[in-house]
């Protein structure tokens, strides 16, 4: 597997020093990005949000679109990947004196991977309430810390262990902050509700086209405090950059009166996804 790595393609195994701090102690945000044909979805939002972790975490960084557009395609190419693909985008601070406070000889690094990823499957995922925490004065519930992201895989971990397929985590006053890998949306008699980033939410990419698209069907979504009682009998989307919009359910309860609004809610995002890809395609492609 090739990556590229600032502004050089090198072999994956060989991507990351012992010097990196992201590896060490968490030190890094990261992106996880759609591709298709080598075309990253949303790809300005994406980066929007790796510069606020940037700022968040005073690493000093070029993040520029044109760059990473270029790498995010050249890395498709080099490894093979001609259809749909998970891209990572990876910034760590790199280098300097040992500690935990960062050195000023340390310096920003940015690394792009690709790797195939299959299309979601069709059946809902099944949902369990995990004992894990989201905190909601965490600075790094902003972006997608590689550091924090242990309570998400122990949340993940535990609704494998469940026969699960994903965790809703509670914010420390027992609300519903998000999913371990994934926004939530509740839909119950008519409103469409999911938490707001007081509570812990990620402001995650597919979340934010998603209230748009809400709001242009006319359906006034509202960003709120949900408790975990909230989910029964409710129909449910769990939204992410790679599955993007997914049915979800928690207690197996019917909701059919919810599912028309959830699928004209998952129908506006695959065209609004389509519609993105087909804004990022090179001219003269099809």
């Amino acid at each position: 597997m090739i990556v590229w790595r600032d502004s050089e393609f090198v072999e994956a195994d060989s991507a990351i020093a012992t010097s990196d701090r992201g590896w060490l102690i968490g030190d890094a945000a990261f992106e996880t990005i759609l591709v298709e044909s080598g075309r990253a979805a949303f790809l300005g939002r994406h980066l929007a949000r790796l510069r606020r972790a940037a700022r968040i975490l005073d690493i000093n960084a070029e993040i520029e679109l044109l760059t990473l557009k270029a790498a995010v395609a050249e890395v498709a190419r080099k490894n093979e990947i001609a259809g749909r693909a998970a891209c990572r985008i990876t910034l760590s601070r790199v280098g300097g004196a040992r500690g935990l406070a960062p050195s000023p000889a340390a310096k920003a690094q940015i690394v792009v991977s690709i790797a195939p990823s299959a299309a979601p499957a069709e059946r809902p995922m099944r949902l369990i309430v995990s004992t894990r925490r989201r905190w909601t004065g965490a600075a790094t519930n902003a972006f997608k810390c590689a550091g924090a992201y242990a309570e998400n895989m122990l949340a993940r971990a535990e609704a494998a262990a469940a026969g699960a397929h994903e965790a809703v985590m509670l914010n420390e006053f027992s609300r519903v902050a998000c999913l371990s890998a994934a926004n939530i949306f509740v839909i119950r008699e008519g409103r469409i509700e999911t938490p707001a980033e007081s509570e812990g939410a990620l402001p995650g990419v597919v979340r934010g086209v998603l209230l748009e698209e809400a709001v242009r069907l006319g359906l006034s979504p509202r960003e709120t405090q949900i408790a975990p009682e909230d989910l029964s009998g409710a129909a449910l989307l769990a939204t992410n950059s790679i599955a993007g919009a997914v049915r979800s359910v928690f207690d197996g309860a019917d909701v059919a009166a919810e599912s028309k609004l959830a699928d004209k809610l998952m129908k506006a995002y695959e065209d609004r996804l389509a519609s993105e890809f087909s804004a990022a395609a090179p001219e003269g492609a099809a």
